[in-house]
């Protein structure tokens, strides 16, 4: 179990969008073949017949001076706020069949809602990174749709040597078809679809920005690592780093390694933004870089691997994604 950590106030760059639900109208999935609903975990049945188809920052620089200042604090979610419903379904991508946790929120007819596909730890479950990050409020509050696939073999195929080659990924097939399956079936905005992760997940959530940079619109990566040395994205893609500066897991250089090569990448200039988001983190961000993207870099002193709660790592998250422009 992770000790707890300190809570205090969560201030973050953005204002939260206003969300309107329709009392009457949800989201049902389409009734098209191979995918059987194995349980609710809480959530609200499926209607009979419905299923998706199967698819065959480097510590804060000296030269970063300039400081914002903070921005109105938000409470971080809590365990009581509303939740989306549940749906948690047995998704094929070709012969690859693997469980998958979806919170899918209330939506006006006709309304687009962004795709967040969530990627837990190593040796974890979509229910324990839905728990840790509140995915179900966030999906309620925000209007967001929440997947939480599980890793074959319940660790993702995310981490790459120094010098070996790239081979093709099981994970990275199975997550560009599962986007696929979700956007033909859900009402997903094409021009927001966000890939995060904890730790392994976090890795696996670079590779993606890496090697499909056309198929993500912005990565976040909690307490992660480099996926590998060879990262050439094939364009600039939002990224936010956020570390733990006692992280005895993946240790705080390698996500300045993270950082370093994702202004070089994404081409930033000029010094970052520093702000003061609470007593223990710190943001160092990136907003002159190629095609209008952001690097955002939150350093948590004294944390160690976790998902963080002061500031809440999901407002942190969702405030960088809602502030990118759609792609």
């Amino acid at each position: 179990m992770r000790a707890p950590e300190p809570r205090g106030r969560t201030r973050t760059r953005h204002s939260w969008a206003t969300v309107r639900h329709s009392s009457a109208l949800g989201i049902l999935l389409a009734g098209t073949v191979g995918v059987a609903l194995i349980g609710c975990g809480g959530g609200v049945p499926a209607a009979p017949g419905s299923s998706v188809a199967t698819a065959s920052r480097a510590p804060i620089s000296s030269h970063g001076t300039s400081t914002a200042a903070p921005p109105s604090p938000r409470p971080s979610p809590t365990a009581q706020a509303p939740s989306a419903p549940k749906r948690q379904e047995s998704i094929a991508v070709g012969d690859d069949e693997r469980v998958v946790d979806l919170f899918v929120p209330r939506t006006a007819p006709g309304a687009r809602a962004p795709l967040l596909v969530l990627l837990h730890a190593s040796g974890e479950s979509p229910f324990l990174m839905a728990s840790e990050s509140h995915a179900g409020e966030l999906a309620a509050r925000e209007g967001v749709i929440v997947a939480l696939p599980t890793a074959h073999g319940r660790r993702w195929d995310g981490m790459v040597s120094p010098g070996d080659s790239i081979t093709p990924s099981t994970d990275a097939t199975y997550l560009l078809g599962l986007m696929d399956q979700l956007a033909a079936e859900l009402p997903v905005d094409h021009g927001r679809v966000f890939v995060a992760g904890f730790s392994i997940g976090a890795v696996m959530s670079e590779r993606m920005a890496c090697q499909f940079a056309d198929r993500v619109s912005a990565v976040a990566l909690n307490a992660g690592a480099p996926w590998s040395d060879a990262c050439s994205p094939a364009r600039p893609v939002p990224i936010l780093i956020m570390h733990g500066t006692d992280d005895s897991t993946f240790r705080i250089a390698l996500a300045s390694q993270v950082v370093d090569r994702w202004r070089v990448a994404d081409r930033c200039s000029g010094d970052p933004v520093v702000t003061k988001l609470s007593d223990i983190a710190t943001s160092e961000l990136n907003d002159q870089c190629a095609d209008a993207v952001e690097v955002q870099y939150v350093r948590y002193e004294g944390a160690g691997h976790r998902w963080f709660a002061d500031p809440d790592a999901t407002a942190v998250m969702w405030d960088f994604f809602a502030a990118q422009a759609p792609r």
